[in-house]
């Protein structure tokens, strides 16, 4: 694009180029292009930065993948993955190995946690830009900024894409793979080396799904269209599976050799066993389970992919690469999910590349009934965020939360509220960006970047304002930290029910490894039980033990953990923790009716 235009005689004459550069023309035509990179850009870091530092690991995926990051960043042991010094092997260690690697890099800027976490980012901003130039690839200049939009904007996204799971790494793969079927046809090196590393990346953040996910989408391809039954595509598989050889073979030979057991538990049970539902592991599947999620999961992408194949599908012109490549990735990952044991909308996340391509591949039309969505939606964003500040207001000036029955549902409302300058400032500059987008952004992509803006101001204000609030209720610290003030530093410590991603977490804040209770010899001092139903609370594992502390983490009525400790002696006296309600809903819901009292410390 020609951002501006002087004569001649302006370049001769310094006066009449420096009025040339200050009229208004110019001005604007430069304010023009600066807008149309701007923009798209500041979106995206609005969708991407805020909630990815400032808070703990939380529960569930976050806290036991940051015990792994952490376990190898102490061992140094990247071919068998721990979790506070067992063996974990549900994931290879590709994820776990890039957040170590962040972590280490940013720990003299950040918390270890929140350095690990920025290894999602890159992963999503990678997964990002492969999908806008496989949409430029297939469709033409201008539209890879439209297919990024519309990734952003599927609200299955928004909250995966901050989290410090190993699906973020799942996601760049496939999306490099992608990328690479975009050139399978007229370059066989470069898209079978696209689609080999995707393939690879995808496989060593979670095993064999993505291999089995894409292979089916390779094979599609031929059977859907003539045109990829060339001996051009034949290399490109070709060179694929060469690329794609040492990711799939390096980190499982290495397994294999030093520890079969573990091999066999991370191929068998978690690979094999998980998508046949003999391993028992994860949630069973439910019928027609995606046919319920994906609506609201892949919105607004998924519709509009959709109603983009309806009409090629009328117009008879389906074999367009730019329509089979992504309909092939797809039909394959729908093939895979529904045949798999486990569900999960998380599973579903990849599946958002191949509809967001889809949709970017027309602008949405000029309808009445498309702006009248627009304005509602733009609408309720702006009362949602309205609310958030209004919440965050209020509680800045009373000190703590208001007493909203639903909030209070999920949240302590024993918190205290403190005006935090640096989280103000981001969800104003949020703010800022969706009103820049809803005056500026123009033609018939502006629905697409008023959605967008509404979807990241929302997040992000409530991940800037309330972020101290959320992260008080989802992490664990102040639980364990607690807990550990009653523990002797060194002493053995067992542990009976204590959960993945509280194992982890206990070995991050309180740096405590639990042994399991089933293989106690009578020598450990500790034992900390876990009970995660408020009906079912326990008693004295044993003569001889004495209860030393009972508690959870703030706002959680269910989870509760409870200390022992083997002695001979009378248990300490209990009384409440320093500072704490006693008419705190949690202690009043999980222990209504019984004598004993929570949350204690020894008394003076």
């Amino acid at each position: 694009m020609r951002v501006f235009e002087v004569s001649a005689a302006a370049v001769r004459r310094p006066y009449v180029l420096a009025g040339a550069i200050l009229a208004p023309g110019f001005i604007r035509q430069a304010l023009l292009a600066m807008r149309a990179r701007l923009i798209p850009l500041a979106l995206l870091m609005a969708f991407l930065l805020p909630g990815t530092v400032g808070h703990d690991p939380w529960k569930q995926d976050e806290a036991y993948s940051f015990g792994l990051i952490l376990s190898m960043l102490e061992s140094g042991d990247w071919v068998v993955p721990t979790l506070a010094g067992q063996p974990f092997m549900e994931k290879p260690p590709l994820f776990y190995i890039s957040a170590a690697v962040t972590a280490t890099l940013l720990s003299p800027w950040l918390p270890l946690h929140d350095g690990a976490r920025l290894a999602s980012t890159l992963w999503i901003a990678f997964g990002l830009l492969m999908t806008g130039l496989a949409a430029r690839r297939l469709y033409g200049q201008g539209v890879a900024v439209r297919a990024m939009l519309y990734l952003v904007g599927s609200i299955g996204l928004l909250q995966h894409a901050h989290e410090m799971i190993t699906d973020t790494a799942l996601f760049a793969g496939f999306a490099l793979a992608l990328y690479g079927l975009t050139f399978a046809r007229v370059s066989a090196a470069r898209a079978g080396s696209c689609i080999g590393t995707g393939v690879g990346i995808g496989f060593l953040s979670k095993g064999l799904v993505e291999p089995a996910m894409v292979g089916l989408a390779c094979g599609l391809l031929p059977l859907l269209s003539v045109k990829w039954r060339t001996s051009t595509y034949a290399r490109t598989l070709a060179i694929a599976a060469l690329f794609a050889l040492p990711w799939i073979t390096i980190w499982p030979i290495a397994l294999f050799t030093s520890d079969r057991q573990a091999f066999d538990t991370w191929f068998w049970v978690n690979n094999v066993g998980r998508f046949t539902g003999t391993a028992n592991l994860g949630a069973d599947a439910e019928p027609l389970y995606y046919l319920r999620v994906l609506p609201w999961f892949t919105f607004p992408a998924g519709v509009i992919a959709i109603a983009s194949i309806a009409r090629v599908w009328r117009s008879g012109t389906l074999s367009d690469v730019g329509v089979i490549v992504p309909a092939a990735v797809a039909a394959g990952m729908l093939v895979v999910l529904i045949a798999a044991s486990t569900v999960r909308s998380l599973y579903a996340m990849p599946l958002l590349i191949p509809l967001a391509i889809l949709a970017s591949r027309e602008r949405l039309p000029e309808a009445r009934w498309i702006a009248i969505s627009s304005a509602v939606f733009a609408a309720s964003f702006a009362l949602l965020a309205a609310g958030l500040w209004m919440l965050y207001l209020f509680a800045v000036a009373q000190g703590r939360p208001p007493a909203i029955d639903v909030l209070l549902r999920w949240l302590p409302g024993d918190f205290e509220v403190r005006l935090q300058p640096a989280h103000v400032a981001v969800a104003l500059a949020v703010c800022g960006v969706w009103l820049a987008c809803w005056i500026a952004a123009k033609g018939a992509d502006r629905h697409l970047y008023r959605w967008v803006a509404g979807l990241a101001m929302v997040w992000g204000t409530a991940m800037s304002l309330h972020l101290p609030w959320l992260d008080h209720a989802k992490s664990f610290r102040q639980s364990f930290v607690e807990m550990a003030n009653f523990i002797v530093p060194g002493e053995c410590v067992l542990e009976s029910g204590l959960g993945e991603p509280q194992r982890g977490m206990l070995h991050y804040v309180a740096g405590m490894v639990a042994s399991d209770w089933a293989r106690d010899d009578g020598e450990c001092r500790y034992l900390i039980v876990q009970t995660n139903h408020a009906e079912h609370l326990t008693d004295m594992p044993s003569p001889g033990w004495h209860r030393r502390w009972r508690g959870g983490r703030p706002g959680e009525y269910q989870e509760a953990f409870t200390l022992y400790e083997r002695d001979d002696t009378d248990p300490w006296p209990i009384r409440f923790y320093p500072g704490r309600d006693d008419t705190d809903p949690w202690l009043m819901r999980l222990y209504a009716g019984r004598n004993d009292t929570v949350f204690g410390v020894a008394a003076e």
